[in-house]
């Protein structure tokens, strides 16, 4: 039992650390070019819809879009391929655009997203704004370049907000990076959770700024909280879930 216990933490481990460093020129296994397309009704009454978007660019990295009558908001800005330029002019472009965290496979292509939606405000935890200039903290020089982006968003703590229509509650959830942050929709049911929740396990610590402590509270705190069944929950990676289905899958949640 000791062993198999061992064998599947080490699997865990190396899964956890692949999920930010996976260089340019290696492509995702987990998912490739492929899309999602997510439809739902607010308690509002009004429709909305998520797309999610798969990298083709080489890396692993998912592009979430949620679009409906309050506005339209990227989450974030990894890649920007044709086709996804061709999905935001079709809704009439960009409103926002959220970042759950600072590392290089979510904010690479911030700048050219910004440059064609010019008016979209842009939007991320404080404390990892600073990876925006810092290939060691974004973590694009073990990946073989330096990654300096121009944007400066607006800053975001752990609270309520308003943004392009939505009542979104930001909660901070570092370990990962310190400034990680997740989007939780009440009235949409959603959960935007970066590489903190995803479908396996919980991002790992092992980046900069990462601390297992912090990591641990995280987990802690997120298993304290009263959501819905059914919430559907988009991660940065590995697929899009629903909060019953990750409390099962996820084994750092158990």
């Amino acid at each position: 039992m000791k062993t198999t216990i061992k064998v599947v933490l080490i699997v865990v481990s190396i899964m956890a650390l692949s999920a930010c460093n996976k260089p340019l020129n290696q492509g995702s296994s987990d998912n490739p070019s492929s899309q999602s397309d997510e439809s739902n009704t607010s308690k509002t009454g009004q429709k909305l819809a998520v797309k999610t978007f798969s990298s083709s660019e080489g890396f692993s990295c998912e592009v979430h879009i949620l679009s409906s009558k309050k506005g339209n908001i990227l989450i974030d800005p990894g890649f920007y391929d044709n086709e996804l330029a061709e999905y935001v002019e079709s809704i009439g472009g960009l409103d926002a655009i959220l970042i759950t965290h600072g590392h290089w496979d979510n904010i690479h292509a911030l700048d050219s997203i910004v440059k064609a939606n010019p008016d979209a405000e842009v939007f991320m935890h404080e404390l990892d704004v600073p990876f925006l200039r810092d290939p060691h903290l974004n973590c694009s020089d073990i990946n073989g370049f330096s990654l300096l982006v121009d944007t400066k968003p607006k800053t975001l703590t752990e609270g309520f907000y308003t943004i392009s229509g939505y009542n979104i509650e930001v909660l901070h959830t570092p370990g990962h990076t310190k400034g990680s942050s997740s989007f939780y929709l009440p009235e949409e049911n959603i959960l935007f959770s970066g590489d903190t929740f995803m479908i396996p396990f919980v991002g790992s610590a092992n980046h900069p700024t990462g601390s297992e402590t912090d990591r641990k509270t995280t987990i802690n705190q997120f298993k304290e909280r009263d959501f819905r069944g059914d919430m559907k929950i988009y991660p940065g990676h590995r697929g899009n879930t629903t909060y019953n289905e990750m409390m099962q899958t996820n084994i750092d949640l158990q």
